[in-house]
């Protein structure tokens, strides 16, 4: 979008912002016997205009609900962070699943951990509860025969990783603490290494975005799948040699 557009855009947004909950207007928008506009939901509550102190009528705005419907709204986390722009039939969707909203402590799995919080205060929460699964590292090991996990801070991002062993097999993969689109600038490689320094496995894949959920995510075969009798033949001293490196596409 060029400045032009965006300037225009920015104009039209002004004033479609409610005057009583300062939100953006959606269909249906009311209006009071002077013509000034108020919010469906504010209309439910509110009995003058707060304008003017006029009476409201049923008509509504046809002109502003098609300007509605022609507008990007910017998120209502945009204090927090998030700078997308999505039309009045998508922004309601994005909401249920925007990571600059509150989201829940990335840990996953049993022992959970209860904090809720903003992303930006995730990597704080992480370092001071537990510190065990921080890494700023682009490459670190995962030596756990048992489920593991761990949140990256690397290239400016947050990034969540997790391998479960589940029905015989090994299952591994790392999300963003962001979109699917912002994911898919970064990939992930396993490679699982034998004690005598030359035979190995690697396998690369996409990062994915925090709206994919873990089941998901291995149920799709696009992660990390090895069988228990394979990942056998490379632990040593019961430690297993997985090495995970995360890079820029």
């Amino acid at each position: 979008m060029d400045d032009l557009s965006r300037a225009l855009d920015d104009v039209l947004l002004s004033d479609m912002e409610c005057p009583v909950c300062i939100e953006y207007m959606v269909p249906p928008i009311k209006l009071c016997t002077n013509g000034h506009n108020i919010c469906c939901k504010c209309r439910e509550s509110v009995h003058r205009c707060p304008t003017c102190r006029a009476q409201f009528s049923e008509i509504r705005c046809v002109v502003l609900e098609n300007i509605a419907r022609r507008l990007k709204y910017p998120c209502s986390n945009r204090q927090n962070g998030c700078r997308d722009l999505f039309s009045i039939e998508h922004i309601a969707k994005h909401h249920t699943v925007c990571v600059y909203g509150k989201i829940k402590c990335p840990k996953p799995f049993i022992g959970e951990c209860s904090w809720n919080g903003h992303k930006n205060d995730v990597k704080e929460h992480v370092q001071a509860a537990h510190p065990q699964a921080f890494e700023e590292r682009s490459t670190f090991p995962d030596s756990y025969l048992s489920d593991s996990w761990t949140l990256l801070s690397l290239f400016g991002e947050l990034f969540t990783y997790y391998k479960e062993k589940r029905d015989g097999s090994y299952y591994g993969a790392v999300r963003l603490i962001g979109t699917s689109s912002e994911a898919s600038k970064f990939k992930y490689e396993f490679t699982l290494r034998a004690a005598n320094g030359i035979e190995q496995i690697s396998n690369t894949f996409l990062v994915r975005g925090y709206s994919e959920d873990w089941e998901t995510i291995f149920n799709s075969g696009k992660c990390l799948k090895l069988d228990e009798h394979t990942v056998k033949h490379f632990v040593e001293d019961t430690e297993l040699q997985l090495s995970v490196t995360l890079s820029r596409v």
